[in-house]
């Protein structure tokens, strides 16, 4: 009986837990269903530091391209800049207006003076910092005249104001006071809208007469000075949408918390892209690249010219591909060149249109990978062409020079005399080459001790600079002393240095030859 009884007892106890449990399970269910869900689910938070420059258009264009491939919805620009170029700060700031595939935020902690504050009027929200500073686009430039930097004229300021005004007019931000931070003669007056809860703006010169009341000056802006306020005074003018004091503040306006941000900061490889697209380290990646090749073809073989110009290329494109400037089309450009000229080199005699084509191909590979527009539209973009020409004219020149040295003085070179090849011979024998290896053994004299200074031959092969010419019944490895010497014409030997063997083309015809004896 009190087994029942117990058993009874167990069952009561179950079915009353059970019960419980389910309706606790209920419960939480509908509280998950109840609970908004997170309004951003890929927030990304770009650290923008620093003077505005072309690494800064670099990293920010790379961070944005992987921020949108990550699939963000939330873009957080963290600026703490004093501004730089204007033409980079202005195409950051019209990418993010047009950014619609996420919601971007301007988040600025300390100072976003010139182009840091055209960057932040292209975002959607300005969050701010009550005590940061915020504003003075004026724009200037350095007068050679005088070596001093002096305010743009107006016709150019007409230009920037006419832009920033646009930025503000698309984010629903005040366009007067966009103006105000450019035109320092602009005098921005403001009144309570009749309902009390907005500002309503008015621009006037300083030397137009002043609005009447209930009208009032801005004392931030005045004659000479241009538009700068603080965060608190941003939130109070509309320039700014809210104020945070912390990346932990900026998170819960948002909903989330401040581990959750991807942040995506200036690294190692940004600095290694910067460095390699650097003019001058462009310039002696190309001459190094160029001249390596052309010691491989000199002392074919080898292998160390080709893998030193093709490291070399590979760096080039690799640093232009991760700065954005270069595409799939510049590679092909490039190959193709390599291309050509391999076909006028190799396979069809003389200089003609491949040697051309492949010319113009290699040069438009390395103008296009520097920069990422057609044709230059502003003064900016001249100045990147004209740069990029100007390193493509001094590296053909240093290239020039560096082959000329090398055709001359490769056998005396401590290192590069070792990579030098020796010259074959050929002694016409059927049974020669059984007997290499008996007279590779021999403790003989150099084989190029079989040919003297002054002798005369014939070109076996095209020269250019290195390959094959016959003396006396003897095929050797020759160069040719700086140009190229196509098959058949007469050369003499006015070189011998250790194995390398350097002859000249001699200028007068003669239809038949006698070899030297």
């Amino acid at each position: 009986m009190r087994g029942r009884v117990r058993c009874l007892w167990v069952l009561a106890v179950v079915w009353v837990l059970n019960s419980f449990a389910g309706k606790a399970v209920a419960w939480w269910a509908i509280q998950e269903e109840s609970r908004p869900a997170p309004r951003f689910r890929t927030p990304v938070l770009i650290e923008f530091s620093g003077i505005i420059d072309e690494s800064t258009q670099r990293f920010f264009r790379s961070r944005l391209a992987k921020a949108q491939a990550m699939g963000a919805d939330l873009i957080i620009l963290e600026i703490d800049s004093p501004g730089g170029l204007k033409t980079v700060s202005l195409d950051i700031a019209e990418t993010l207006r047009d950014v619609d595939w996420a919601q971007t935020v301007a988040f600025v902690p300390r100072t976003a003076i010139s182009g840091g504050a055209l960057v932040a009027l292209g975002c959607d929200e300005i969050i701010a910092d009550p005590k940061m500073k915020f504003g003075d686009i004026g724009e200037i430039y350095a007068d050679p005249e005088f070596f001093a930097f002096r305010f743009v004229p107006a016709k150019i300021q007409s230009v920037l104001v006419r832009q920033a005004r646009d930025l503000a007019e698309a984010k629903g931000r005040p366009p007067d006071l966009a103006e105000a931070m450019i035109d320092k003669d602009a005098l921005v007056f403001a009144r309570r809208s009749d309902d009390g809860r907005k500002w309503e703006f008015q621009v006037v010169r300083v030397d137009d007469p002043r609005p009447p009341p209930p009208w009032e000056l801005i004392p931030e802006t005045g004659p000479e000075r241009f538009l700068t306020v603080n965060g608190s005074r941003a939130v109070e003018l509309g320039i700014a949408e809210g104020s945070a004091t912390s990346r932990e503040e900026l998170a819960q306006r948002y909903g989330l918390t401040a581990n959750t941000f991807v942040v995506m900061r200036y690294g190692f490889t940004d600095g290694m892209v910067d460095w390699l697209v650097n003019p001058w380290i462009t310039f002696l990646l190309v001459v190094l690249g160029v001249l390596a090749l052309y010691l491989e073809l000199s002392a074919p073989g080898i292998g160390v010219g080709a893998v030193v110009a093709g490291l070399c290329a590979a760096l080039f494109f690799w640093s232009r591909f991760l700065g954005g400037t270069a595409d799939w089309l510049e590679v092909i450009l490039f190959l193709g060149g390599l291309a050509f000229l391999a076909m006028e080199m190799f396979v069809i005699p003389g200089w003609g249109l491949a040697g051309i084509m492949g010319i113009v191909c290699l040069a438009s590979s390395f103008v296009m990978a520097g920069q990422d527009f057609f044709w230059p539209a502003n003064q900016y973009e001249w100045h990147k062409l004209v740069t990029s020409l100007l390193v493509l004219a001094g590296s053909g020149f240093a290239v020039v020079l560096g082959a000329v040295f090398i055709a001359k003085w490769v056998g005396n070179i401590p290192l590069l005399n070792q990579m030098v090849l020796e010259p074959k011979i050929d002694s016409g024998d059927p049974h020669a080459a059984g007997k290499s290896d008996e007279a590779s053994s021999k403790a003989s004299a150099p084989q190029a001790s079989l040919v003297a200074v002054g002798d005369i031959g014939l070109a076996v092969t095209v020269l250019r600079p290195a390959g094959r010419a016959r003396f006396a019944s003897r095929s050797f490895d020759v160069v040719s002393d700086g140009e190229f010497v196509d098959p058949g014409k007469r050369v003499r030997i006015i070189r011998i240095q250790g194995n390398v063997i350097s002859v000249m083309a001699i200028d007068e015809d003669r239809t038949e030859y006698t070899p030297v004896s």
